[in-house]
């Protein structure tokens, strides 16, 4: 097999030296991670052209195995929310069938027409109880009632023992 540097080279002697350069320096060629690690793995296993190709319909076959799980999954999980989704759809008209019953039977037409079923009647009112008269005089100043016949002195100390102790029922002790 003859390259294309080697064909330059040969048209290069041909034509001969038109002036005068370095030799070329020959470039080492580095091999990759893969073509060094197949070639490592080949050694060690000894397999031939068609372990290779085994090995290989061996990794798309597992490739395309993870790509069907994974697919069968999401599919799954899309059926999942889908009867989730009618779950909560079916859930949502029942919580709204059930509102409405419960508005309709706390309707004061229902409430009367259920009473008219169990035998009440509306009877309208022929009269009102009377009241009494209230004793209270509403337009007298607000402050100690005339009546109050307690001695000044005994408010007073009332007073001073209600600030300082914070009693309120001195008055109602002494009585």
């Amino acid at each position: 097999m003859t390259s294309t540097r080697i064909l330059t080279r040969r048209r290069l002697i041909t034509a001969g030296p038109q002036h005068v350069t370095a030799p070329p320096r020959r470039r080492r060629r580095t091999r990759g991670f893969v073509q060094v690690a197949s070639a490592a793995a080949s050694e060690r296993l000894r397999l031939n052209a068609f372990g290779h190709a085994y090995l290989g319909v061996g990794a798309v076959v597992i490739g395309i195995l993870f790509y069907l799980a994974i697919a069968a999954q999401i599919t799954q999980s899309s059926y999942d929310i889908t009867r989730l989704q009618d779950q909560q759809r079916q859930l949502i008209a029942e919580q709204d069938q059930l509102r409405y019953q419960e508005v309709t039977r706390h309707a004061p037409a229902q409430v009367q027409q259920q009473a008219v079923n169990s035998g009440m009647q509306r009877v309208v009112p022929s009269s009102y109880v009377p009241g009494q008269a209230v004793a209270i005089d509403l337009t007298v100043p607000v402050g100690a009632s005339p009546a109050d016949t307690t001695p000044l002195w005994l408010r007073a100390v009332a007073l001073v023992v209600n600030t300082v102790g914070g009693t309120r029922d001195v008055m109602a002790a002494s009585k």
